[in-house]
């Protein structure tokens, strides 16, 4: 999704609650159309690449019942500094995409990868919950 001079995040759309094989094809269609929006277009042309060099793989997840837990984006290296022992987790209370989308303010999370395997230590650097 990201290379380190230009960040393509949020520019496909994402698809909920698809239901049945023809929902499906169809989303999946839907989602390779949106490499070429106005908006991914303007981002290819600005940051120099090739339109026809562009690829795009679908996830295809089962969605899981949103009132009942948390779901949002993690990145595993630090993502302002690049360091790479560190799990960055930014969630909220019900669907994911209201992280990635920017319409709240999410919980986030800082784990240091080397402790997760060291019994009865606590890996989480630190913790701020959002609003």
């Amino acid at each position: 999704e990201d290379l380190p001079e230009a960040s393509f995040a949020g520019q496909q759309e994402t698809y909920l609650n698809v239901r049945g094989d023809k929902q499906l094809i169809q989303s999946c269609k839907d989602c390779y159309a949106s490499l070429f929006t106005d908006r991914a277009i303007t981002y290819r042309t600005h940051h120099g690449f090739d339109h026809t060099e562009v690829a795009l793989s679908i996830g295809i997840q089962q969605m899981i019942r949103s009132d009942r837990g948390s779901a949002g984006v993690m990145f595993t290296i630090d993502t302002e500094t690049g360091f790479k022992d560190i799990i960055l987790v930014n969630s909220n209370w019900g669907l994911g995409e209201n992280v990635v989308q920017g319409t709240v303010s999410p919980d986030e999370y800082l784990v240091y990868k080397p402790t997760l395997e060291i019994e009865g230590t606590v890996p989480i650097l630190r913790k701020h919950l959002g609003k």
